[in-house]
């Protein structure tokens, strides 16, 4: 064993020797509500199998790869350590799944075959998608977006998904309107990269140092110090995953807590009234990880005419989309269904008009789950950029 493995096995123990093995964070897990109810499926399955192999120094190639099926489920959406914060020990349960990661990766069992060319992606292309960086400087001038130069208040950072995914770059394209409305100087690099939260997620996590490398350099290249980002990933990265002494001192927002701000200084005011029923979808990584839940609705309610609706299970105890933590790029046999495809059914069982959210893979598995559901015609899935756009 090298002493980056002993190392991660043993920060693996010092996470989980606090779990009780209570199976109280079994209930909130997204993964164990559309699997067969194994114990294994779940939060505390993952963990005590992740436990055991790091305690037990688990060697055997099939026994490792089976291990690795299992942490590689997780959508890290943070669910299980909210329930273990409350009613039990406060674990933190998906740092531990991480370092799993991190060690398979090492141990050159992980990730999964299907995120391979992901991680090879980011690194010669700067992006998840397998698009090239000149082809995504292409793609990002057709937007017309600004671009940063000082004195902007603020880098509109957009992200792989948003730049990218045809669907979701109208979110790019709508929050781009919205700001020129509200007169505020924003601006885009076009050059810019990945916040390597895919690689971090998926445990590659020397890829991740070069890719926050990259866009810390570009950052001060360009005189940044206000970025507002459009994922909730990204802003979860920037915010809590890079080291903080080289961002020196940049501040960082999600755009649905700048449009938030911007409605309470009435810099920006919405002039259509929508007549529509409104529910709101929170992320994970806005909810759970950063208690942003207030501002986004706050921005909902002050469209005239919007009815805003509630999942019975919102906020922090929000329902995943089923995106995180690497996922997008893998699907797994076991599951009986897929989240979002859930998601959108609350949705219409509700009678919403329009289902609201602010990610961009949140809004990608929404829209997917609403073909499904044959509901095109009867339920949108919008972001809430393009939602508040509709209403300028």
């Amino acid at each position: 064993m090298n002493e980056h493995h002993a190392q991660l096995k043993g920060e693996i123990i010092d996470i989980l020797k606090y779990c009780i093995n209570c199976r109280f964070c079994l209930p909130s897990c997204p993964r164990f509500q559309i699997t067969s109810k194994e114990v294994s499926q779940g939060a505390s399955g993952i963990t005590r199998s992740l436990f055991y192999a790091a305690k037990w120094d688990e060697q055997d190639k099939d026994v490792l790869n089976e291990l690795r099926d299992i942490v590689y489920k997780c959508t890290t959406c943070g669910s299980c350590e909210v329930a273990c914060k409350t009613l039990s020990t406060g674990t933190k349960l998906v740092d531990a799944i991480e370092k799993g990661r991190e060690l398979l990766i090492d141990m050159q069992i992980g990730p999964m075959p299907q995120q391979k060319k992901v991680l090879e992606s980011l690194y010669n292309n700067g992006n998840p998608y397998m698009v090239t960086a000149k082809k995504r400087k292409e793609i990002v001038k057709g937007l017309n977006l600004k671009s940063y130069a000082e004195p902007a208040e603020f880098l509109l950072y957009l992200g792989c998904s948003s730049a990218i995914e045809e669907d979701v770059q109208k979110t790019a394209v709508a929050l781009g309107k919205i700001l020129d409305k509200a007169n505020v100087a924003y601006g885009v690099l076009e050059d810019e990269s990945c916040c390597g939260e895919p690689a971090l997620k998926m445990g590659e996590s020397a890829l991740f140092e070069e890719m926050y490398t990259r866009n810390l350099d570009l950052f001060q290249r360009h005189g940044v110090k206000s970025i507002v980002t459009l994922s909730p990933h990204c802003y979860d990265t920037f915010l809590k995953k890079y080291p903080q002494d080289q961002m020196h001192s940049v501040k960082v927002q999600h755009y649905t807590a700048m449009l938030a701000d911007l409605v309470k200084a009435k810099r920006l005011d919405f002039g259509g009234k929508l007549e529509k029923k409104v529910i709101y979808h929170d992320p994970c990584y806005l909810s759970k990880s950063n208690n942003i839940t207030n501002e986004p609705r706050q921005v909902l309610s002050s469209v005239p005419g919007v009815a805003l609706l509630e999942f019975g299970d919102n906020r922090v105890n929000s329902l995943c989309c089923g995106g995180g933590g690497g996922r997008m790029w893998a699907d797994f046999d076991s599951e009986v269904n897929r989240l979002a495809n859930i998601r959108v059914g609350e949705a219409l069982d509700k009678k919403a008009d329009v289902l609201v959210t602010a990610c961009p893979w949140c809004f990608i598995n929404m829209r997917d789950g609403a073909k499904v559901a044959n509901a095109e015609g009867s339920l949108e899935v919008l972001s809430l950029a393009e939602f508040c756009a509709q209403a300028l």
